[in-house]
């Protein structure tokens, strides 16, 4: 499928959820998608809800610990050569951004490569970017993992067998990055955060108004 295609099909997919289930290439860490940086989720998403463990704490967590805190949340993986850390390092400049509420923001990173990402290697990964709580890694159980994926309508393969081959080869899974409210509520999908050119200024704006609000 050429980017073109792969750019409307995310863009026209949103209704259904399609552009959470997109595997997106490699590429599309170069460049910012075409369409709208920033896509209103309102009514189009169910709340922030899931269970895993925060890797750091190593205690099981729910969304209540997210409760009165703007969350990013992003499917991935330690190993990902591309959109993983260009989300992350695009949250760390995000925060400066944000200036009295930069402390409040939660930025989720859900592992999706259990048979790799052990609590210590998500913490090396997360520590990289930024200190806790601010910036959370998560692993589930596969079961918890499916579930919170299907939630969101999120699309990942990953093997979980002992032996996982090239990360590069074998995982895929899309790259949507979503923000909710501190009440919980889905308020946008930032469609240009996994790039290389994400609008933070704006990501900044929203995040500000949204807990101006609270």
């Amino acid at each position: 499928m050429s980017r073109s295609a792969l750019d409307r099909r995310a863009m026209l997919g949103l209704s259904g959820l399609a552009l959470g289930g997109l595997a997106l290439p490699s590429a599309w860490a170069d460049s910012a998608p075409a369409g709208p940086s920033i896509v209103p989720l309102e009514g189009h998403l169910p709340p922030l809800a899931l269970h895993m463990q925060d890797v750091e704490t190593g205690r099981p967590v729910t969304q209540a610990a997210f409760h009165g805190h703007p969350v990013i949340l992003y499917f991935g993986f330690t190993r990902c050569p591309d959109t993983c850390p260009l989300t992350m390092q695009n949250a760390a400049k995000l925060i400066p951004l944000l200036g009295k509420h930069g402390k409040d923001l939660r930025v989720v990173f859900v592992t999706i490569d259990l048979a790799y990402d052990t609590a210590a290697r998500l913490r090396t990964f997360m520590a990289k970017f930024g200190p806790p709580p601010v910036f959370t890694g998560l692993r589930g159980t596969p079961a918890e993992l499916a579930a919170a994926a299907k939630r969101f309508g999120v699309y990942y393969r990953a093997p979980t067998g002992p032996d996982s081959p090239d990360p590069e080869s074998a995982i895929r899974h899309s790259s949507a990055t979503y923000l909710f409210g501190p009440d919980g509520r889905a308020i946008a999908l930032l469609a240009t955060f996994p790039s290389s050119r994400p609008d933070l200024p704006g990501v900044a704006a929203l995040i500000r108004k949204t807990m101006d609000k609270s």
